[in-house]
């Protein structure tokens, strides 16, 4: 075969593939040109192409947002959220971790009709002891539809001013802890904790004879015997006190702690200090526990195999 000949059928193969391949994929030239006029265009290299933009949707499948990117310890957080493609009756679960990453706050929230959410958290709790970053996870879905967002926000700069005035500052290593206190007859001048010997040591100047009220978080310093609450320790000037009260809650240990005057150092001695975040855990695995339920008789998921 001559050379000629060799390129004309390879001409002719070409034209064939183009045209033939075109209809499996529903082929429509630009303006949709004769297919004829356009083959002869791709040809000679003067058809032009139009390229189309990816589209990219403006709703994420989950969001989550503060009214603020930084608050005191003295603050209401507004956190809204939206969620596309809602599910009836699921609800998002929120949880919240502080600089360190341990859990302060695990909820679970109802989403409206037009997949909105919302909640309001106060930076007060007794489980909100550190300043710096906080970020909040959102959850939606169970298995393979599970969808997270999450947003951050701070609160106050470290330090000393990171407390209110009506604060102690306590501090162990690095971190710094805020705790409620009041006092008469004195001034509380700081605090240190202790991990080794699980003590809080406050300094104190006393003026005259009075008494140090402090509402300590279990989750900075608590004091007990397998899970009920044992008595703290607690020595003025390295002498035992015998004579202070303690009102317990749920999250926290309120001490009244009465002194002499001249007093200079409380000692208060317990069984557990940070970072052991006893509570948190606890508060953890029962919102986990309730949420699985939750989800399993709302989905039809099963827990354990059916034989």
């Amino acid at each position: 075969m001559s050379t000629h000949k060799e390129y004309a059928l390879i001409a002719i193969l070409a034209t064939a593939a183009i045209v033939g391949v075109g209809p499996a994929f529903g082929f429509c030239p630009p303006n949709c040109t004769t297919r004829a006029d356009y083959t002869a265009g791709l040809m000679a290299g003067s058809n032009t192409t139009t390229i189309q933009p990816i589209m990219i949707p403006a709703t994420l499948p989950l969001s989550v947002s503060t009214d603020k990117t930084t608050y005191d310890r003295q603050s209401v957080i507004d956190v809204t959220g939206h969620v596309q493609n809602a599910i009836p009756a699921l609800p998002v679960t929120l949880r919240v971790s502080d600089s360190l990453g341990d859990v302060v706050q695990v909820s679970q929230l109802t989403i409206d009709n037009n997949g909105n959410f919302e909640t309001k958290i106060n930076t007060s709790s007794p489980l909100w002891i550190r300043g710096g970053t906080y970020t909040i996870y959102a959850q939606y879905g169970v298995q393979q539809g599970m969808r997270m967002a999450q947003t951050q926000f701070s609160i106050g700069g470290g330090g000393a001013s990171s407390c209110q005035p009506d604060q102690l500052t306590a501090t162990v290593n690095s971190e710094l802890y805020c705790i409620d206190y009041s006092i008469n007859g004195g001034t509380a001048t700081g605090a240190t904790l202790s991990t080794s010997s699980k003590a809080l040591t406050v300094s104190i100047q006393s003026t005259s004879d009075g008494q140090i009220t402090l509402k300590i978080p279990r989750s900075v310093l608590d004091a007990k015997n397998g899970v009920a609450d044992d008595s703290f320790f607690v020595t003025v000037d390295g002498q035992e006190q015998d004579s202070f009260t303690d009102t317990p809650s749920a999250d926290t240990r309120t001490l009244t702690i009465p002194f002499g005057a001249g007093a200079a150092q409380i000692e208060i001695i317990g069984t557990q200090v940070v970072p052991e975040f006893g509570p948190i855990a606890a508060l953890v695995l029962a919102i986990a526990i309730v949420s699985i339920i939750a989800v399993s008789a709302k989905t039809g998921l099963r827990l354990m195999p059916k034989y």
